[in-house]
């Protein structure tokens, strides 16, 4: 067994590559399912869209916690498969509104026990120290786009040409090959990390067993979910002093803790989330208001061949990240060996800069529709993305290998489930930035109007990311000193 690669790795792969085929195939239609299928408009559609992707990512942070003290690694990923699994049923039994929440929030529970679990698993493949490990973790990368590649391929076609209830069972069939896959793969993991404990489990709370108090509390969630998804504006609320809370909570944690190593590692996670959030709210765009410029204004077509909006949503960054995931791996891995790696707070900063190009192109891409009156070439949506994805696997995979890296022990699932934070409020961000750029349903034809609309929201994202990196590349220095001190080594 190769010291890099590890057998596990692969079976973690294929689990999160057919989880994330689901949560993609979800993710690329729904904005265009809420608005052309069920009549909603722009704004709601954006909103609801955003609060699926924030508590997608929100939850893991719950989730990682569960499995640290109660289920164990192994438990928790299959627990939220089934979950997963479940949700997509919801979604294609009907077309409804009513089912659209109750699928969307029995898969953002599923993904809560899964998401950070199944990334702490591919860690635990590693030993201490072993400098191969953020090699491993973007090939893990490319999994999770693999996954969205395939989803970017079907899914809007069977949508065509079936109904929506069909490209959903698709996606439950993806989640159940997920499943099986990692059930296989049990023997290859490094199970003496799991942590599941039957004790701890079966132990009474208030005189209830604390399994019943997991059951419940995940249906409780689930319930106030499917609220917070029927009242926009409840949730922008709700989302928004949520996260503070949870931003907070991580400093507390940090600033409490005796041990420098601990609280320097904590604090440097911290940092990191914070950028990450700023990436992921014009990153996710991609499945906002990204998927409604191509529709609108963009003539979708490549090589003769008329493609569907949810395509561009999905698939030319997940091509992107296949054809270039391994370079990069390679890349880490020889640098590594020759002590020459570039550190995380100088990839974050290159990831930042990569991401404000792409947001210039395609303000400078709508200004030219606006002004010319004449949709654009869909290349140049393909050049953006191109260019977005550079910045991604600079960021991304390299917070999953910090995470991994950084984070004390005790706290390992919960601070990998923060990282997700991010990703949580990066979405949510990004619906709500699509609200705010919300086209009259009246004018939804009218070319120039939408381009003008489209235009005021990148180039409002370009200068705010220039900021960002900015602000970053001032804050290298801290952020090394913060990794070096809590893992001598990481920040190289």
């Amino acid at each position: 067994m190769s010291s890099r690669y590890p057998k596990g790795l692969f079976f973690l792969f294929a689990t999160e590559m057919w989880e994330r085929f689901s949560f993609y195939g979800i993710s690329a239609v729904l904005v265009l399912y809420l608005t052309t299928g069920l009549g909603l408009p722009d704004r709601e559609a954006a909103l609801a869209s955003g609060a699926y992707m924030a508590f997608t990512f929100m939850t893991p942070i719950l989730g990682g916690l569960v499995a640290d003290k109660v289920l164990g690694l192994r438990r928790s990923v299959l627990l939220g498969g089934i979950l997963i699994l479940a949700g997509n049923l919801i979604l294609a039994w009907r077309e409804s509104l009513a089912f659209v929440f109750a699928g969307l929030a029995m898969v953002a529970l599923g993904t809560g026990f899964l998401k950070s679990t199944v990334s702490v698993m591919v860690g635990k493949l590693y030993p201490e120290g072993d400098p191969h490990r953020d090699s491993g973790y973007t090939l893990f990368y490319m999994g999770i786009n693999l996954g969205a590649l395939l989803a970017g391929v079907v899914m809007a076609w069977v949508a065509h040409e079936y109904g929506w209830h069909s490209c959903f069972y698709l996606s439950s069939a993806g989640m159940l090959l997920g499943l099986a896959a990692f059930q296989v793969g049990y023997p290859h993991y490094n199970n003496d990390a799991d942590g599941f404990s039957r004790e701890r489990l079966l132990a009474r709370t208030g005189g209830v067993p604390n399994a019943v108090w997991l059951a419940l509390g995940t249906v409780a969630l689930g319930a106030v979910m499917v609220y917070l998804f029927r009242n926009s504006a409840i949730t922008r609320t709700a989302i928004s002093w949520l996260s503070l809370a949870i931003v907070a909570g991580i400093f507390a944690l940090a600033v409490t803790r005796t041990e420098r190593a601990e609280r320097d590692s904590i604090l440097a996670i911290l940092i990191i989330i914070v950028v990450a959030i700023c990436f992921e709210s014009f990153f996710k765009q991609m499945y906002n208001s990204l998927t409604l410029f191509v529709d609108r204004d963009i003539d979708k077509t490549l090589f003769g061949v008329h493609l569907e909006a949810s395509f561009f949503a999905l698939v030319p960054n997940s091509l992107a990240v296949i054809l270039l995931a391994g370079v990069f791996a390679w890349l880490w891995a020889r640098l590594a060996d020759v002590g020459r790696n570039p550190s995380i707070p100088v990839k974050i900063v290159i990831a930042v800069c990569f991401a404000g190009m792409s947001a210039g192109l395609l303000a400078w891409v709508a200004h030219g529709i606006a002004a010319g009156g004449a949709r654009a070439s869909a290349w140049w949506i393909m050049l953006a993305i191109g260019v977005l994805t550079l910045g991604e696997l600079n960021l991304l995979p390299m917070g999953l290998s910090a995470v991994s890296t950084l984070a004390p022990k005790r706290y390992a699932s919960f601070l990998m489930g923060s990282w997700f934070l991010g990703n949580s409020l990066g979405g949510y961000f990004s619906g709500f930035l699509t609200s705010l750029a919300a086209v009259d349903k009246a004018k939804v034809g009218d070319v120039v109007y939408t381009a003008t609309v489209y235009n005021g929201l990148f180039l409002w994202c370009t200068g705010a990311l220039a900021v960002v990196a900015v602000g970053m590349l001032l804050t290298v220095p801290v952020l090394k000193r913060l990794m070096a001190a809590a893992t001598p080594g990481a920040a190289r």
